[in-house]
C-alpha cells in the first residue's frame, strides 16, 4: 500500500508580519534611534513567556493603562533585561563582551503607538494570496495575537471580511503558541491540523503549529513573496481543490 499523503483544505494566516507589515520593524527602528543593541526589546518581550504585560494584554486580561504601566516597568528593568540579553547572545554564539545599557528610558506608549502604525500597511502579495485561495475553494482564517483597543478593533473590522474566520487572542482569551488556540481555529474551519497550511513570522508559533501536524511556513520581512510562492506550490501538490488562475 502507498503511504497516505496529507490533503490541504485550509490555510491559516497570522496578521502582523504576514497580512500586514511587521511591528518588529518599528521595534528595530526604535532600538536604532535609542542606541539599543539589536533585538534588545524583542528579548525583553519574550523573556516573560506567557506572563508579561504584552502577553496579558493580548489575552485581554489587563486594561490599556495597566498594560502601559506594567510594560514600562518591564522594558526599563535594566538588570533583568541585560541578563536576558546576555543569555540570548550566548545561545546564538554571539559576542557577549558588547557594552550593554547602564540605564533604560524606553517609552512604552510611544513604542506601542509606532508598532500599531506600521501594521496599518498591508503586504499586498499576501492579501492577494488569501483572495486566490478563497476563489479556489479553500477555507482561510486569521489567527492573531491582538488587542481590544481602538486600533486593534479597527484593524480587525477592516481585515475580517478577507477571511472565513477571524480568530483573535483578545476575544478567545488564548494566544499563540498555546496549542488550544490553533485547535480552536481548526474547529471553526471544520478541518484537522494536518489539513492546514499555517503562516507566521515567529519561530515559536510555527513550532507549535508543526507539533500539531500543520504545514508551517515562516514569513520573513522583505521576503513575503517567497512565502506566497511556497504556499502555491504546496496547494498545487497537496491541495484538495483545483487551483485557479
Amino acid at each position: 500500500m502507498k503511504p497516505q499523503t496529507r490533503t490541504i483544505r485550509a490555510v491559516i494566516f497570522d496578521i502582523g508580519g504576514v497580512i500586514v507589515k511587521s511591528p518588529f520593524l518599528a521595534i528595530s527602528l526604535y532600538e536604532q534611534s535609542h542606541h539599543l543593541p539589536s533585538n534588545y526589546i524583542n528579548v525583553s518581550l519574550s523573556k516573560h513567556g506567557s506572563h508579561g504585560a504584552f502577553q496579558q494584554y493580548e489575552r485581554n486580561e489587563i486594561s490599556y493603562t495597566e498594560f502601559i504601566n506594567k510594560w514600562t516597568l518591564e522594558l526599563n528593568d535594566v538588570t533583568a533585561n541585560n541578563k536576558a540579553y546576555l543569555e540570548y547572545l550566548t545561545r546564538r554564539h554571539l559576542d557577549t563582551r558588547m557594552v550593554l545599557p547602564r540605564t533604560l528610558r524606553v517609552d512604552a506608549q510611544e513604542l506601542f503607538t509606532r508598532m500599531m502604525k506600521v501594521t496599518e500597511e498591508p503586504n499586498e502579495c499576501v492579501v492577494e494570496l488569501v483572495k486566490w485561495l478563497r476563489r479556489c475553494g479553500y477555507k482561510v482564517a486569521a489567527l492573531t495575537n491582538n488587542f481590544q483597543n481602538d486600533e486593534g478593533k479597527v484593524q480587525a473590522n477592516a481585515l475580517a471580511k478577507l477571511f472565513d474566520e477571524f480568530v483573535e487572542s483578545s476575544v478567545v482569551g488564548l494566544r499563540k503558541p498555546d496549542a488550544r488556540f490553533y485547535t480552536h481555529a481548526c474547529n471553526l474551519l471544520e478541518v484537522s491540523p494536518d489539513e492546514v497550511v499555517f503562516l507566521d513570522d515567529i519561530g515559536k508559533n510555527l513550532s507549535a503549529a508543526k507539533r500539531l501536524g500543520m504545514t508551517a511556513i515562516q514569513v520573513e520581512i522583505g521576503r513575503e513573496q517567497e512565502a506566497v510562492d511556497t504556499v502555491k506550490r504546496i496547494i498545487r501538490t497537496l491541495g484538495a481543490f483545483e487551483p485557479k488562475l
